[in-house]
């Protein structure tokens, strides 16, 4: 069994900066400490996009502070509020594929893990929020699935957008756009993909055209479960969450943990144990 550590939708500010009275800045810190401490064991940190809130360097610098140290590779990935250039010149080391795009590949056992940049375009244009999955993109892609198929794994897809509806109608517009063409792709390559997804700041799983996927809380705010509201901004300071991901024989266990919330002393309950 293979662990990854899966933390998304950071959203750095500069210091002394918050969003609804919640500092990204600690919430990270104590989120990515905590996934360490209790999973050392685990083969990977993703940073699932959005990893600042206006792509600016300074915000960069504060996520490089708190990831300099992390004992377990980080991969990093591109969200709607990042701005990929910014990105790859605060991180050199970020891996990009042939075309600049913050991609790139592992395979773990039986699985291929793939870590795709669903960003649109420029942020902070009218259509910024929404993902795209471009023809560069897809090419990358498509060849992935088809070394996926040759040596028999499965895939772990890693996207920061959604290419599905999850029931909100806000968020639902501001979905990965390329959503048709993605289901044709991956019936087309005839592999099984179990999606790991962010964008949405709330734990959310289900199907998609065959496909299972995962929606991974942010380590920041999250969204309330207003499902019939238009508003992209309403945020709620419910727990943050990371994601812990299970790559095994069988297949992709997908497991989230409220990081404020978890004990740190973890002790058996006699009384919660049905009599013999």
């Amino acid at each position: 069994m293979t662990k990854l550590l899966a933390l998304t939708d950071i959203h750095m500010k500069p210091e002394g900066q918050t969003i609804i009275g919640i500092d990204p800045f600690e919430n990270f810190k104590r989120g990515l400490a905590h996934a360490i401490a209790h999973h050392p064991d685990a083969e990977r940190v993703i940073l699932m996009g959005d990893l600042t809130n206006s792509g600016t360097p300074e915000e960069y610098a504060r996520v490089g502070e708190i990831i300099a140290d992390c004992p377990i590779p980080v991969t990093l990935m591109c969200g709607n509020h990042d701005q990929r250039d910014n990105l790859t010149a605060a991180f050199p080391w970020a891996s990009t594929d042939d075309n600049g795009f913050v991609q790139d590949a592992f395979v773990y056992g039986t699985t291929r893990v793939l870590t795709t940049d669903t960003q649109f375009g420029p942020p902070f244009v009218s259509y910024a929020h929404l993902g795209q999955y471009c023809d560069k993109r897809f090419a990358w892609l498509t060849d992935q699935l088809q070394q996926a198929k040759d040596a028999g794994q499965n895939v772990a897809l890693f996207a920061h957008h959604p290419p599905m509806k999850v029931g909100f109608a806000g968020m639902d517009q501001i979905r990965m756009r390329d959503d048709t063409r993605m289901a044709e792709v991956l019936k087309s390559a005839g592999v099984d993909v179990h999606f790991i997804c962010g964008h949405v700041h709330r734990t959310i799983s289900g199907s998609w055209h065959g496909h299972g996927f995962t929606v991974v809380k942010s380590t920041c705010h999250q969204m309330p479960l207003a499902l019939e509201n238009p508003d992209l901004s309403l945020s709620t300071p419910e727990p943050a969450a990371y994601g812990v991901i299970l790559l095994t024989a069988d297949g992709i266990i997908a497991h989230s943990e409220d990081f404020d919330l978890a004990e740190d002393d973890v002790q058996p309950s006699a009384d919660a144990m049905p009599d013999a």
